[in-house]
């Protein structure tokens, strides 16, 4: 049995999410792409806005073949290297070009191409709909985790009768 605490994280971006983590035993959530959607993240606005304009079907995976599995954003780059993979399967070489950090820290903080490179982001960017503040983020997760947990879930409490 896990003694220490415990943060669930992939696909966490809103309130029902942290009060089903906190129903399956976990002390908090991690949410890496919802936290690059708000006005303190280091990323360029197009990227924030790519974020808030997509959906669930707007990742792929890529890096599968060297055992290095990444979600990102669907886009040309992304596709070339699924399809490097598919054509050399494991060699890491013939598309290491295409996922270099550097590529990602233009996109990200130079250019704001979305296009360009391969960049990170989960599915829960289906649910970003706009680019708060941090401080708004959380308040706001903890507002809805508050009114499903008093309104939602109250009728579900049974009183013990002992």
């Amino acid at each position: 049995k896990l003694k220490i605490p415990f943060v669930a994280s992939g696909g966490c971006a809103n309130g029902a999410q942290l009060v089903a983590a906190l129903a399956l035993g976990a002390e908090g959530i991690n949410m890496g792409t919802r936290f690059m959607a708000t006005k303190e993240a280091p990323i360029h606005p197009n990227i924030k806005q790519a974020l808030v304009g997509g959906d669930e079907k707007s990742t792929t995976l890529v890096m599968r073949s060297v055992r290095n599995t990444e979600r990102v954003f669907k886009n040309k780059v992304a596709k070339e290297v699924q399809k490097i993979e598919q054509e050399k399967p494991g060699d890491f070489m013939a598309f290491r070009h295409l996922v270099r950090g550097e590529n990602y820290r233009k996109s990200f903080q130079d250019t704001g191409d979305t296009k360009s490179s391969v960049w990170s982001c989960g599915q829960s960017m289906a649910l970003i709909d706009s680019i708060p503040t941090c401080k708004e983020l959380i308040q706001s997760i903890v507002k809805d985790a508050e009114n499903i947990m008093s309104k939602r879930l109250e009728t579900m409490i049974v009183q013990s009768k002992l």
